[in-house]
């Protein structure tokens, strides 16, 4: 009787709570939970920051078309420190890298944080955003021939470091301006760089940007190739418009 009262007494003990290993246990598991559910939320919130940016890039691309549509040339950067004018420069275009120029473009202005770099074509005598007059045998009142006559020659020009450029054909996504072995240097006819979170943690105008989009500014024209994809470091979105396409698509429209 006694024995069988002592075994209900341990039972009764077993179902009253759990046993510090159990609970233990119990912890662990939720508090691996919790780092899941954590690293899945920035997750999403990361992946919908870079959509986001794409989406603006995107957006900037379309308007720098129809500028070039409208006025036989492409925009000139902002050359502001923080873009806050969103006009292109008053006088003639000097630089080929900067803010993209909102208000000459008919956009909005966003936030300082969330602006986009651009970059235009001007290597030598042949600039993009301030094409020649076409030839002299038809006058170019549009300025049509000229702006063509300039993409016609970049097109056909050895890339250059003195423009905007990328490094192309590194073996797997490398967010890197050395150029060597079966890599080359590509110059669009022009860049739009968006920011996506501040990753490495800077400040000032730069800061949501990473290397090398970082230095994408002042003396360096090297930005992280299109095709570069997004990691612990790097979400920067890159776009890009090659010489050729922009040629044939002046071309056509121009017809």
């Amino acid at each position: 009787m006694r024995e069988r009262a002592i075994t209900s007494t341990k039972e009764a003990r077993r179902q009253s709570g759990f046993t510090l290993v159990e609970l233990a246990v119990v912890l662990g598991v939720l508090g691996l939970l919790a780092v899941t559910m954590t690293s899945g939320f920035d997750g999403v919130n990361q992946a919908r920051e870079r959509n986001a940016a794409k989406a603006n890039a995107q957006q900037a691309y379309e308007a720098v078309r129809s500028f070039a549509l409208r006025n036989k040339r492409l925009p000139c950067p902002d050359s502001s420190s923080n873009g806050d004018t969103g006009r292109e420069p008053m006088g003639s275009c000097t630089g080929n890298i900067g803010w993209l120029p909102y208000e000459s473009l008919g956009l909005d202005i966003p936030a300082r944080g969330q602006r986009l770099r651009f970059g235009v074509y001007r290597s030598g005598s042949v600039s993009l955003a301030a094409p020649l007059s076409g030839g002299n045998d038809t006058p170019d009142l549009e300025g049509a021939s000229g702006f063509m006559a300039a993409l016609a020659q970049a097109a056909g020009a050895i890339a250059t470091t003195d423009t905007p450029y990328f490094v192309n054909g590194h073996s797997g996504p490398a967010a890197t301006c050395s150029a060597g072995g079966n890599t080359s240097l590509v110059n669009p006819a022009f860049v739009i760089v968006a920011p996506v979170t501040n990753l490495n943690g800077g400040s000032g105008a730069l800061a949501g940007f990473e290397a090398p989009n970082l230095s994408f500014a002042g003396a360096s024209r090297c930005f992280a190739a299109p095709d570069t994809g997004a990691g612990s470091g790097y979400d920067d979105v890159v776009v890009v418009e090659s010489l050729t396409s922009l040629l044939g698509w002046a071309m056509s429209t121009n017809r």
